[in-house]
């Protein structure tokens, strides 16, 4: 799976940058640079005197002092200007491009900022602010890269306090307090007031993540900085990373109380308002940023999808709330509840949760809105994502099965974070949370990897994971998290996701499901991994490696990931030739080496394909049966598969295909319309109803025949009224429609 990389919070990245860089970069009197550090010091104390302050050096005669205090207050079009003209006047001086750089950031202009720091490299390749400045870019998108930019600085400036506040920062996103307390002894000691402040910071945010409140961080900063609201903004990023959403508000809310102008605070407050769905609120604290701080593109884009959103329907049903777009709502609604109600009293009696309040289901028909409203969060798959109780995700019309999204499964995925974070306050590891999911997708969830698939509910193993086992890239449970949040190759998220499941597969088959929810009750309890494994599990985190690696090398014995692709190769180009006896025999070896493959490089339909070429239907048919049952949910296969067991006489495996084939293409009006024939003929006139009613929400092309199936359904359920109605609209439309004149005479009659 692919992620959103965050950007996180720009004022807590860059408080160094912005407020406790370098007096005056470039060429500047020494007064000058004295009046800066003045207005520097005012900050501490009165807002109002530093604005008077800042305002009285954008005349200053350095443009790099007018550049800083242009930025200060909020003119970054002036502050750009200026600090092209002191670049101008100091070609050879790294520190001006770097401070230009560090705006940029605060404006995101992140492309830029990197461009600023790299020609400060050119020209100083040892210079700690321009390699600290790209570290802080590679930090909020959560790349590796941010750890071995601040170790080149530490190794070229050993007594760099800022790299080591920032390698501070990025212990704790991964849960490393050791290691994070000992980056943080030093500048906890700094001489520099602003370094001692956002040393305190961290050190408050450790305590908070580690329960240990009152903090006394909080009062020792507040003590020399009784405006500091960037303390809380702090500890609010850690508990965003932790998905502990209520928390960060609060912190977020006392961060906006003591600097009212910390506009990236209330940027954040509003994205995370918008996290435990309240709408109203969280459009006023974006609105506030906006107006502090319009150059935030996250608050401008959020703005705009929460205008585009406004008519949409949210209604609290069954226990669910579905926010979705009126063209689709009343289509998938439906599907929505019963998959959300199935998958609470499922997953949610294996793990002893029940969600205290509505859970609420957000689908967007756009991926790109989906992306606003994720964005912010690192290791989120861009297939859907889990706020507590509320779930955000692509609608089927946003993505298709060609790339891998199995809207329902996702949906189903997501639902059993609902149950682990619930379960624990939200204080469940990453790893845990998605290897549940990712479990509960597999062996109870709607579509894939179903008990009756062959072999078992075992799913295939992606090669990406396999090869990853044999190169040694699989992560121990202890650092299993590292992977999601800081990824150290392509494609290491997506490889942790099927490892974190493998994993929890593993301690459910030889230890019970039991031991997984007795894992979630120790992380409620505050353990971290390696404490949950032991108390949970009865194992050192080393001896649960072990056995994992013992069991997956059995897995994966005689697994050929290089045949498997060699074998489909050759399938695909014997059927471009219409060779379909050597197809079919290069499609059987892949399904050999891969016999769940269900994915979009499945063999089984292109083997079924080819053997339907032969004459060979029966054998066809049985190839994408297993497709099927193994999770395959490709519309076309499965609409085939549908028409020949239905021609085969098999007609509730047909139906029950039918069912799959509009779980998985809910949008598509032939498929709703097609089920609901089916289930009228089978007897089950209520859910055909609720499938033709579906059908009509979708604006079919034959409106009339639309009007005729429900007429027909509401007269199976004796309901003469609305079947009179519809089938007078049917006529209306096309008054020699002859099924609908028969059954107006029956209902005369």
């Amino acid at each position: 799976m692919k992620t959103i990389r965050r950007r996180s919070s720009l004022a807590a990245l860059l408080v160094a940058a912005a407020a406790a860089g370098p007096s005056t970069p470039g060429v500047a009197a020494p007064s000058e640079s004295a009046d800066l550090a003045k207005c520097r010091e005012l900050q501490r104390t009165s807002r109002r005197d530093a604005a008077r302050c800042f305002r009285a050096l954008r005349s200053a005669s350095a443009a790099a002092v007018r550049a800083e205090a242009a930025w200060v207050l909020g003119d970054m079009r002036g502050a750009t200007r200026a600090f092209k003209d002191a670049i101008a006047l100091a070609p050879d001086d790294p520190a001006v491009r770097t401070r230009h750089g560090d705006m940029l950031q605060t404006a995101y202009r992140f492309a830029d900022a990197e461009a600023r720091y790299r020609e400060a490299l050119a020209i100083d390749p040892r210079h700690a602010a321009a390699k600290l400045g790209l570290a802080r870019i590679a930090q909020g998108r959560f790349e590796q890269q941010a750890e071995e930019l601040a170790r080149e600085v530490l190794r070229d400036h050993p007594g760099n306090l800022s790299a080591r506040l920032l390698l501070a920062r990025l212990a704790l996103e991964v849960g490393d307090a050791a290691r994070a307390e000992e980056e943080l002894r030093a500048p906890l000691a700094a001489d520099e007031l602003p370094l001692r402040l956002r040393a305190m910071a961290l050190a408050a945010a450790r305590d908070h993540l580690a329960d240990e409140l009152p903090t006394p961080w909080e009062a020792r900063a507040l003590a020399l900085h009784s405006s500091y609201g960037a303390l809380f903004e702090t500890v609010a990023h850690f508990y965003i990373v932790k998905r502990r959403y209520r928390q960060a508000i609060a912190m977020l809310e006392r961060g906006v109380a003591l600097d009212p102008s910390l506009w990236s605070a209330h940027a954040t407050l509003g994205m995370n308002l918008l996290r435990v769905n309240r709408f109203a609120d969280a459009r006023a604290a974006l609105a506030r940023a906006h107006n502090g701080f319009p150059y935030n593109p996250e608050v401008v884009n959020t703005l705009r999808l929460l205008d585009s959103m406004a008519e949409w329907p949210a209604a609290v049903e069954q226990g669910v709330l579905v926010r979705a777009d009126p063209a689709e709502a009343a289509a998938i609604a439906p599907y929505v509840r019963r998959l959300v109600a199935d998958a609470v009293r499922v997953v949610g009696s294996r793990y002893g949760h029940t969600p205290p309040g509505p859970v609420v289901v957000e689908l967007y028909p756009r991926h790109a809105d989906f992306a606003v409203r994720t964005s912010g969060l690192p290791g989120i798959g861009i297939l859907g994502a889990t706020f507590g109780e509320v779930v955000v995700m692509d609608s089927p019309s946003a993505r298709g099965v060609s790339e891998n999204f199995d809207w329902a499964s996702v949906l189903w995925h997501e639902v059993a974070h609902v149950i682990t974070l619930g379960a624990t306050d939200n204080r469940v590891s990453r790893w845990f949370s998605e290897g549940v999911s990712v479990l509960e997708e597999w062996q109870t969830g709607p579509s894939r990897f179903r008990v009756d698939a062959p072999g078992g509910a075992r799913p295939a193993v992606p090669d990406a994971v396999v090869d990853a086992f044999h190169a040694g890239r699989l992560l121990p449970v202890a650092t299993l998290d590292e992977g999601f949040i800081r990824p150290t190759y392509a494609g290491q998220v997506g490889v942790s996701y099927t490892q974190a499941g493998l994993l929890c597969e593993h301690i459910a088959a030889t230890r019970g499901t039991a031991a997984l929810a007795a894992m979630l009750r120790a992380y409620r309890g505050g353990a971290d991994t390696p404490a949950a494994v032991r108390s949970a599990l009865g194992v050192a985190p080393e001896a649960l490696d072990a056995e994992f690696a013992t069991q997956l090398a059995s897995r994966f014995d005689g697994v050929d990931t290089d045949a498997f692709r060699s074998a489909l190769a050759t399938a695909r180009k014997a059927a471009a030739a219409e060779d379909w006896r050597a197809a079919a025999q290069a499609a059987r070896a892949a399904a050999a080496a891969h016999p769940h493959r269900a994915d979009a490089d499945s063999p089984y339909p292109l083997l079924a394909h080819a053997h339907d070429q032969l004459g060979e239907r029966a054998r066809g048919m049985e190839a994408l049966a297993t497709y099927w049952r193994a999770g395959g949910r490709s519309p076309a296969a499965l609409a085939r598969l549908a028409d020949w067991l239905e021609a085969a006489g098999q007609h509730d495996q047909s139906l029950a295909a039918r069912r799959s084939l509009a779980l998985v293409a809910p949008l598509q009006p032939a498929h709703r319309a097609t089920l609901g024939d089916r289930l009228l003929a089978a007897g089950e006139a209520d859910a055909a109803l609720a499938e033709y009613l579906a059908h009509q929400s979708l604006g079919p092309h034959d409106a009339a025949a639309a009007h005729y199936r429900l007429a027909k359904a509401y007269r199976a359920l004796d309901q003469s009224r609305p079947a009179r109605t519809h089938v007078l609209s049917a006529l209306e439309i096309a008054p020699r429609f002859g099924d609908a004149l028969a059954l107006l005479l029956e209902l005369n009659e």
